[in-house]
């Protein structure tokens, strides 16, 4: 039974959520962070948690697995790469987490689920956007199919996630704070193109399935996480803006298709349903939770501007 579980990128937004989640389920749960890392959205949980603090080239790995008992990972540490070097994408989406699991196999570690990306799909071979980040995925995910390895592998391919606290230079995120502000005219592009947006309580709540079914599943499993169905990008914003009851003026089309953009996604669920998952929330109810946390969030910060 799975009780000891070490979450990277438990100070992130996808990681934020799955500790609480993990924490209310009675889960021992250590958090591995950087000195740099900013702890604002686990402050409150602080008392619940054990922080082991990375030194500079991971060289206290091996203190970790030595001094704790560790069954699974949760990897979510993540580096999309904007503004960085190629080097420091590889080193935070590779080699990073290959050395997690050397470690952990020393120290007879269970499972390991690893957090991966629609960007990825061979599909979309073609495209360009968040080229490196892409790449770095890739090589770490044909690291993780080597059958030899005796280490349960499961690899979580996600959709577009979208909910409460993520960080505000994010696409749904960035649009609805200028749609709060009624901000004159949001710029935005065509907006025709698909997505399989997934609120980020259904997310969570497969990784929670995951955990519960590890014992049934095979050596490497792969799950697409998504609604099952995607809408195009202008029907998400409008939403939004209604449910928001935004006096902004929508300018579709006045920013350009960037090149390489994926025009279509969405996931394939016949794994995820086949472990009890189902995803709980509409498009339109998680947008009202969201939107209802975000403007208490700014209506408390601007109560309390220090």
């Amino acid at each position: 039974m799975i009780k000891n579980i070490l979450l990277t990128g438990g100070t992130g937004f996808l990681g934020s959520h799955i500790l609480k989640s993990l924490l209310n389920l009675n889960y021992n749960v250590i958090v591995l962070v950087r000195n740099s890392s900013d702890l604002y959205r686990i402050e409150n949980l602080r008392q619940k948690i054990q922080l082991f603090y990375l030194n500079e080239n991971h060289k206290n790995l091996g203190d970790l697995f030595l001094n704790n008992l560790i069954d699974t990972i949760i990897h979510t540490a993540t580096e999309y790469g904007r503004g960085c070097s190629l080097s420091s994408i590889l080193e935070t989406n590779l080699i990073f987490p290959i050395k997690l699991i050397e470690e952990g196999i020393k120290k007879d570690l269970k499972l390991f689920i690893n957090t991966d990306t629609f960007f990825g799909k061979p599909v979309y071979k073609e495209s360009s956007y968040l080229n490196e980040y892409t790449i770095s995925k890739k090589y770490f995910l044909d690291y993780l199919s080597d059958p030899k390895r005796n280490l349960k592998i499961v690899n979580m391919r996600l959709e577009h996630i979208f909910g409460e606290n993520d960080s505000d230079n994010k696409f749904v995120t960035s649009i609805l704070i200028q749609l709060i502000q009624n901000k004159q005219e949001v710029l935005l592009t065509d907006g025709l193109q698909k997505r399989d947006f997934i609120y980020i309580d259904d997310v969570v709540n497969a990784y929670l399935k995951v955990l519960e079914s590890n014992e049934h599943l095979e050596n490497f499993t792969e799950f697409e996480v998504g609604r099952g169905e995607s809408i195009k990008v202008r029907y998400f914003v409008q939403t939004l803006s209604e449910i928001i009851h935004s006096k902004s003026e929508l300018k579709f089309g006045a920013i350009g298709t960037r090149e390489g953009e994926i025009q279509d996604s969405v996931a394939k669920l016949s794994k995820l349903k086949e472990i009890g998952w189902e995803f709980k929330y509409d498009i339109k109810q998680a947008i009202q939770r969201m939107v209802e946390f975000e403007v208490e969030k700014r209506s408390i910060s601007n109560k309390n501007p220090d």
